[in-house]
């Protein structure tokens, strides 16, 4: 009937209205996305237990003191007349390793090169292991092996090899043969080394997510030359720069640059010797290959910064590329390592100080001595390998 129609004209027109009301609240209403991807970000695997409330995440995590995190980037010189120095690497890579594991430091090694236009080529700029992954971890039986192939660089062996061929074949006079120019292309990498600059362009960068943020970062140089071999360096080849970067893109991160160079003239007589010996330097002008005291990546090295402790240090140690053997330069950067992990990075900046115990007695009234600073706890020396238990509260809600 016509009565019928007006009562559902009206009760369609109410419904619409409605309708229009409850889809304007909604639009207009915030939207709550940060809470839960933080939340996301935070209760993942590495979690013993984590806890969402209305505006705060409980967390729970478990921690050996003495057993954090540290992601080592290696910065290995690839020009020729550095094949002996990687060689040293190798022969003592493995030791350097069982000290890490001795720890049960949870550890990612990746390994870059001088030559910038080799990284240039790769996205990430990192070398690929024989596995094909760009960093190697505990998890890796072969460990060692993958290492000691990839820091001994075949580019390099094949440079060197080439010169003294072509000296043997040429004379003195071998670097103005049309066939050595060639050859120099295809078979040598860049003697320009830019470890500082490869270095700042992957920390800056990370694009193979290899730093992990809430690891401490070591990195280890080893060069026979100082950067750019005498060319006028760019901004990203100075240690200023570095460290301004550093500064600017990851204020937070415990990092340390540890340089094995040539640190005075004595070795640097000792590295134009053995180049000698091996007839790679000699040509018509004197030396085809030279070498030089690493003074930028000394002053990286040098520069002041303080230790977990808040005393002050310089941010790694000048280690001395001429010794045959490496044990004590491997000795000393793992030590170091081993006394920087004693930091534990919480997931999110407590709101409130969080509360240790340890993992088998569950007691948090038995002190164990730390400070807490942000989302950090560093955990006193001496309590290296207590097993702990550290539960915090984070706030999640409107700032």
């Amino acid at each position: 009937s016509f009565r019928w129609c007006i009562m559902l004209s009206a009760y369609l027109f109410i419904q619409f209205f409605v309708g229009i009301v409850v889809g304007f609240l909604i639009a207009c209403s915030p939207t709550k996305f940060g809470k839960n991807q933080e939340a996301n970000n935070i209760c993942d695997s590495s979690v013993v237990n984590c806890i969402v409330e209305n505006e705060s995440i409980m967390v729970t995590q478990s921690f050996k003191v003495g057993a954090g995190k540290v992601d080592i980037l290696f910065i290995n010189d690839n020009s020729a007349s550095m094949s002996k120095n990687q060689i040293n690497m190798a022969n003592r890579f493995s030791g350097f390793i069982q000290n890490l594991d001795k720890k049960n430091i949870d550890y990612r090694i990746a390994i870059a090169t001088t030559d910038f236009s080799l990284i240039s080529a790769s996205s990430d700029h990192l070398i690929s292991f024989e596995n094909g992954q760009k960093f190697i971890t505990m998890a890796e039986g072969n460990r060692v092996d993958l290492f000691n192939k990839s820091i001994v660089r075949n580019e390099t062996v094949s440079c060197e090899d080439l010169i003294i061929a072509m000296f043997n074949t040429y004379g003195i006079s071998f670097q103005s043969n049309s066939f050595y120019k060639e050859q120099y292309k295809i078979k040598c990498p860049s003697p320009d080394t830019r470890g500082i600059h490869v270095g700042n362009i992957i920390i800056s960068e990370n694009s193979h997510e290899f730093m992990r943020s809430d690891a401490n970062l070591n990195i280890i140089l080893i060069s026979n030359d100082n950067v750019r071999q005498g060319k006028e360096m760019e901004d990203r080849d100075k240690a200023s720069t570095f460290i301004e970067m550093m500064q600017n893109k990851i204020p937070n991160k415990n990092w340390s640059f540890n340089s094995i160079v040539v640190k005075d003239e004595a070795c640097k007589q000792m590295q134009t010797l053995r180049n000698a010996k091996n007839q790679i330097v000699m040509n018509q002008q004197g030396m085809a290959i030279l070498g030089g005291i690493g003074i930028e990546y000394i002053n990286l090295s040098n520069s002041v910064t303080t230790d977990i402790d808040n005393n002050p240090r310089p941010r790694g140690q000048v280690l001395d590329i001429c010794q045959n053997d490496y044990t004590q330069n491997f000795t000393s950067i793992s030590t170091q390592i081993s006394d920087e992990a004693r930091i534990f990075t919480m997931k999110c900046t407590p709101s409130e100080s969080p509360t240790i115990f340890v993992s088998e007695t569950k007691d948090s009234s038995v002190a164990i001595p730390h400070t807490w600073n942000g989302n950090k706890i560093i955990f006193e020396k001496g309590s290296e390998g207590l097993d702990v238990m550290i539960n915090y509260k984070c706030y999640t809600g409107p700032t």
